[in-house]
């Protein structure tokens, strides 16, 4: 059945050169003779390395069971792809091919300098290294089935063999770096559904225009609160950056996707809460203190020294108070605004940016007719999905990136198994 016409096992093929097609073609020649990597684009992990150096996680260091519990409704479909595949076994992996991954201090695993299109590059030569035979600005566009088993692909518009078929091609976020359909369309033919995809992970555009003052401003640990129509739907308590447009970060990034729904029924309205472990009282009781023995020294002190010059700028715009004016001078409407700014700084949202700017989707090929313990489609034999191309997003993080990797070994090891397995029966 795998055999091509020159008497050789047909070789299983990996679509995509991202995270996902590279752990699966690093996985499927430790236990096959022949893998195939297609890459529609030039370069391997294109997608990956556009993400800024900052915002680059590879993994959370989290158990199996913890990190699956983040995908909350899909916990039980990623649960047996992270205990096959962990963050510890993707460090040690990396670690092999000259690449070191550490956590931080809030645990998560951040690249140490490496640029994105390096590691890429880097997994790509050891997967050639390995045997793997990868080929770059291939584009396969279908999959041949016969008898509900996959027989081979067309690629660059000619037909090829192939023993197995793994679609680690991705998701439609960012298509401005790659990113195409190609995986959804694959996929429905042959019965996978593919959800609705929608924007997610992508950054909001705010009515008020504090680009100028505030772009690239972070502020960490403090109150996060979303109100629709006025209510609030989602607290927390998070990280978030300022754009030149608007709003970001990883609390912003989680809940994009409803913001983005919300916004075509109602208003959204983002509360920043800047001293979350401070009340009303005693930062007014702070400032008056300040008053009596800082009196003639400008407000502006205090507020650089606690939010900086450029938080302190937009301060000012907000509350339309001078800040350059003495703590004695502050009347007491003038304090109570200042204190409002800072635990109710609030920004209204007024759209997404596009959908070329999206980290990630939610939508994609179903989960509901994929083994997870393999990757395999449960419609046609040999066929494999990894990555981002299934109907699967985490959180901000290292979530995500972790998932693609897992997923993509998972997907790798079962169908090099399977396909050496029925190689080796006699006939």
């Amino acid at each position: 059945m795998f055999l091509s016409g020159g008497g050789e096992i047909s070789p299983i093929v990996v679509v995509g050169g991202g995270p996902a097609g590279m752990l699966a073609a690093i996985a499927a020649r430790q236990e096959s003779k022949r893998v195939v990597l297609y890459n529609k684009n030039p370069w391997p992990g294109k997608k990956v390395a556009a993400i800024p150096q900052d915002e680059l996680y590879f993994s959370e260091k989290l158990p199996p069971a913890k990190m699956a519990s983040r995908f909350e409704d899909k916990a039980h479909f990623v649960g047996p792809i992270f205990r096959a595949f962990n963050y510890s076994d993707l460090q040690k992996l990396l670690k092999k091919i000259g690449i070191e991954i550490e956590s931080d201090g809030l645990g998560r695993f951040r690249a140490n300098g490496h640029p994105a299109g390096d590691i890429f590059k880097t997994m790509a030569d050891s997967a050639v290294k390995l045997g793997v035979e990868y080929i770059k600005s291939a584009r396969v566009t279908d999959i041949l089935v016969s008898d509900n088993q996959v027989e081979g692909i067309k690629v660059n518009g000619s037909a090829k063999r192939a023993a197995a078929v793994i679609l680690s091609t991705g998701s439609f976020s960012s298509p401005k770096h790659g990113a195409t359909r190609d995986g959804y369309n694959i996929a429905s033919r042959f019965g996978h559904t593919t959800n609705k995809i929608r924007p997610a992970m992508v950054d909001l555009v705010t009515k008020e225009k504090l680009g100028k003052i505030l772009a690239g401003e972070v502020l960490k640990n403090i109150k996060i609160n979303i109100l629709f129509n006025g209510q609030i739907i989602y607290s927390e308590i998070g990280d978030i950056k300022f754009t030149a447009a608007g709003i970001s970060g990883p609390a912003i990034l989680n809940h994009s996707a409803e913001i983005i729904e919300k916004l075509q029924s109602g208003s959204v309205e983002i509360a920043l809460d800047l001293l979350p472990e401070q009340t009303k009282d005693r930062i007014e009781a702070t400032l008056i203190q300040l008053a009596n023995i800082k009196e003639q020294h400008p407000a502006a002190d205090y507020f650089n020294q606690q939010f900086g010059s450029k938080m302190s700028l937009a301060i000012r715009q907000i509350s339309h108070i001078d800040l350059n004016k003495s703590f004695s001078r502050l009347s007491n409407l003038e304090r109570k605004a200042l204190i409002l700014a800072l635990k109710d700084f609030h920004l209204t949202v007024k759209d997404s940016k596009p959908f070329n700017s999206t980290r990630g989707v939610l939508g994609g090929v179903s989960t509901d007719f994929i083994d997870p313990e393999t990757g395999q489609s449960t419609i046609v034999k040999g066929l494999y999905f990894a990555g981002a191309v299934m109907d699967v997003l985490g959180p901000w993080g290292g979530y995500n990136m972790q998932f693609a990797f897992s997923s993509g070994y998972v997907a790798g090891r079962a169908a090099a198994m399977a396909v050496e397995q029925l190689y080796r029966k006699p006939s």
